[in-house]
């Protein structure tokens, strides 16, 4: 039998990162001044795909796993050294060559989404740290924890975004990270409470872009205008604050338009008030009777008040990509007291999962059709369980992985399937408007 010339795991994988980039940025970083015992490309796929081997992870198991691999033996030091300053500039460098492409779903958005270019996901995760890094990483509850850093992440839902990664310590507010610009035009951004603040409304507006948050629980705006009229005897609204009428109300859904006042940058020693123009969504609970109330800049022809719930869920999506790194790529162990290093292994998990999502993609599109039934939680635990073998095919030569390679490339493709999964995964059901959202 003929021997492949190429090997589809292998090659999605080196195309994700060539050899001649790594050696480039090994060089550019300071990594590699020249090589020796140890290879940049070898280590920086141990680090990648190395995770997998012991219980925890730690740096003696990243050794063990790049001696295995290359059989090459080198010293405990020595390997402990090669953890500098360049080694984290190069896996900081990778990591932004990888965002902008590799953790959506790879296709323009359909259904109830067509009006936007993409949707894009914020959120922060915070991961404890040794307590010598209390003076870089401070935590918020110290009674417990000294240290701790919190992972500012943007996801973009199709791929085709600005995606990014910010590590600031856990005091740091989220609101004041994320910073907009005209890139954000025609995308839809998706926060939580952390991030609301009208300024960042005012600036995503500015440049053409549009947001969707839960309005604050103490937020009573003026309500300026209605967007759906009812019939009957229906309860004034015009005029009235939010929060003042809301006991009042009967209806399943309320789409009003108000004015809320804010102020702006501090500018030359001067803070200057403004106004501005929001649209305020409340869907009834069916179980509490209560309202969940939304409040974005988008209008009622781009998104009907009946999809705006459904669309919020969807900030799901990035809490599952911190499940994820934490529970299967050990984003959360940070066997280091050294920054240099615990910056290095959390650049190391969002590579790990970088390389998931390209090889979930090729699984995906061999298996054309299937894709609601090869769900990314599921997926992530498969990886995991090959990931070894996976540093084996995309190191070693060609032809002694061969056959490794077709064994490992069948029983992924089966394990990936879920035989259970019939009902479409979250963004196809937003965009379909068949999802059902609860709470």
């Amino acid at each position: 039998m003929a021997r492949r010339k190429s090997i589809p795991i292998r090659d999605a994988l080196h195309k994700l990162f060539p050899s001649t980039f790594l050696m480039s940025i090994a060089k550019s970083s300071g990594m590699m001044v020249r090589v020796r015992q140890v290879s940049p490309v070898d280590l920086f796929w141990t680090l990648v795909l190395g995770f997998g081997l012991g219980r925890t992870r730690t740096i003696a198991a990243l050794r063990r796993a790049y001696e295995k691999t290359t059989g090459r033996t080198i010293e405990e030091s020595s390997f402990y050294d090669r953890f500098s300053d360049g080694l984290t500039k190069m896996l900081k460098a990778a990591v932004g060559h990888a965002l902008n492409n590799s953790l959506g779903v790879g296709r323009a958005l359909t259904g109830a989404l067509t009006p936007f270019a993409d949707v894009l996901l914020t959120d922060s995760t915070v991961v404890r740290l040794h307590d010598m890094l209390a003076p870089a990483f401070a935590a918020c509850r110290t009674n417990h924890t000294k240290a701790a850093l919190k992972a500012h992440v943007i996801m973009s839902v199709t791929g085709n975004g600005n995606q990014s990664l910010k590590i600031t310590s856990e005091r740091a507010h989220d609101g004041p990270v994320l910073r907009v610009g005209k890139w954000v035009r025609d995308r839809l951004f998706l926060f939580d409470l952390g991030y609301f603040r009208y300024q960042l409304f005012a600036c995503i507006g500015r440049n053409g872009g549009y947001f969707l948050s839960r309005l604050k629980a103490n937020a009573n705006p003026l309500i300026v205008g209605l967007n759906r009229v009812h019939r009957g005897r229906a309860v004034p609204l015009i005029g009235a604050r939010l929060r003042d009428c809301v006991d009042r109300l009967q209806r399943e859904v309320l789409d009003v338009d108000v004015q809320v006042r804010f102020e702006r940058r501090r500018y030359a020693g001067r803070t200057r008030r403004d106004t501005q123009q929001l649209r305020v969504i409340g869907i009834r609970d069916q179980r509490t009777d209560d309202y969940h109330f939304y409040v974005t800049n988008i209008p009622p022809e781009k998104l009907a008040a009946e999809d705006i719930r459904a669309t919020y869920a969807l900030r799901w999506q990035v809490e599952l990509l911190f499940k994820e790194l934490k529970q299967s790529y050990r984003l959360d162990q940070m066997p280091s007291k050294k920054r240099r290093i615990v910056e290095a292994l959390l650049y190391c998990a969002i590579l790990t999962l970088v390389a998931s999502r390209r090889l979930l993609d090729l699984i995906r599109r061999k298996l054309k059709g299937l894709e609601h039934r090869l769900p990314a939680q599921r997926w992530a635990n498969v990886f995991a369980a090959v990931s070894l073998d996976l540093l084996r095919i995309v190191t070693r030569p060609l032809r002694e992985v061969d056959q490794l390679a077709r064994k490992i490339g069948v029983l992924m493709i089966h394990e990936a399937v879920d035989p259970r999964k019939t009902r479409p995964g979250l963004l196809e059901a937003v965009e379909r408007r068949t999802h059902q959202y609860r709470g």
